[in-house]
């Protein structure tokens, strides 16, 4: 299954990069016995290097919510894609320092909205974890984090056209579940009284 997830993955950044007329980076794959670090995948420019075996599984279960166009995906599918927005952000930057540069710290001044997973150490991470998102499922991206989907959509072209909902068909219930609570508690809050108390009466 990670083998395939990491497949899919390659596929959908390639993709991504040749419809946004991007460099592809090189992807190695690292086994555990030559791999000393806590982290399952990493970037420099231009590789990403990934540890198959330290990549997530599908969550069903207790703390664990990866899946593939979640907001949370530390599968392969979601890993190959956080380290390609590394790689968007080193090749949009002015100034860079290893695996990052000045368009996240610009574009997260500009959009001003909170990180979408709790991984965020950093620009460069905040901007790694809404990438992925915009590559995987743009359309939840759109809604939850408006401000930053305008500013990326202004600049490259989502591959994904599902709706959010078609993208997530296949994950458990409990994740469709929680993505459906953050895409309804945004609409509540831009929606008008009205739309807002009508849709709290039907939680």
């Amino acid at each position: 299954m990670k083998q395939r997830l990491l497949d899919d993955g390659i596929v959908l950044m390639r993709r991504f990069c040749e419809v946004n007329s991007l460099a592809v980076p090189e992807v190695n794959i690292r086994s555990t016995a030559e791999w000393p670090f806590g982290v399952c995948a990493y970037y420099r420019p231009t590789k990403i290097e990934v540890c198959l075996e330290k990549c997530a599984h599908i969550g069903v279960a207790g703390r664990s919510w990866s899946f593939p166009g979640n907001t949370v995906d530390r599968t392969p599918y979601g890993v190959i894609q956080h380290e390609l927005g590394h790689h968007v952000d080193v090749m949009h930057s002015t100034q860079t320092a290893r695996y990052r540069g000045d368009f996240s710290v610009k574009l997260r001044r500009e959009a001003g909205e909170p990180p979408i997973s709790g991984y965020c150490p950093d620009d460069g991470e905040w901007f790694a974890e809404l990438f992925r998102v915009f590559v995987t499922n743009p359309d939840l991206l759109r809604i939850i984090r408006p401000a930053t989907y305008e500013r990326l959509r202004s600049r490259f072209d989502p591959v994904v056209a599902d709706s959010w909902e078609a993208v997530l068909s296949g994950a458990p219930d409990r994740t469709k579940a929680a993505c459906s609570k953050k895409v309804g508690d945004v609409l509540r809050r831009h929606a008008t009284p009205q739309f807002a108390a009508m849709a709290d009466s039907e939680r």
